[in-house]
């Protein structure tokens, strides 16, 4: 199995999101974690331009934090990127514009996907989310406690991946 981690829009994610990747007992997978171009070339964020750079990798599964669930529907939508499955951890909806919306329930109507959300987090919680999601026959939503939108336990978060990507 390849996957392919999408961290959050902040250079500390990508540690964070190999950390994630690193330890998920009873996987064999190979992962790569993407570098998004704002964080080293100081440009501004090109959501489009990430997109496309990771629309070509060929991955059975994405795993996204944030910004990455967001690159993923984009990707998905313009550049035909079509995983097997798909996990998003801290899915933004209050930072999606309404027609990112569609993108999401698009991409969650094609894909296999488990979204992991806080039970308040500051950027949509978890009734938030299963509102938007509710009708989807092939998603998965599981709560988490939290507020602060960091999802810092990652063993805790490995636990609810690893049963998802084995199915």
């Amino acid at each position: 199995m390849k996957i392919l981690g999408l961290p959050g829009v902040i250079i500390e994610t990508h540690q964070w999101m190999q950390d994630l990747l690193s330890e998920m007992r009873g996987l064999q997978f190979e992962s790569v974690v993407a570098r998004y171009r704002h964080w080293s070339e100081g440009q501004d964020l090109d959501v489009n331009y990430e997109a496309g750079c990771q629309a070509n990798k060929s991955v059975d599964c994405v795993v996204a934090k944030s910004l990455g669930t967001y690159i993923s529907t984009v990707a998905f939508d313009s550049f035909n990127f079509k995983p097997a499955k798909a996990v998003f951890i801290g899915t933004p909806l209050k930072r999606h514009r309404p027609d990112n919306f569609e993108l999401l329930l698009r991409f969650a109507r094609s894909v296999p996907t488990l979204f992991i959300q806080q039970t308040s987090d500051l950027y949509g919680s978890y009734q938030e989310l299963s509102e938007v999601v509710q009708d989807l026959k092939n998603i998965m939503v599981l709560e988490v406690p939290g507020d602060d939108h960091q999802y810092a336990d990652v063993k805790s978060l490995q636990k609810l991946i690893v049963p998802f990507l084995k199915e």
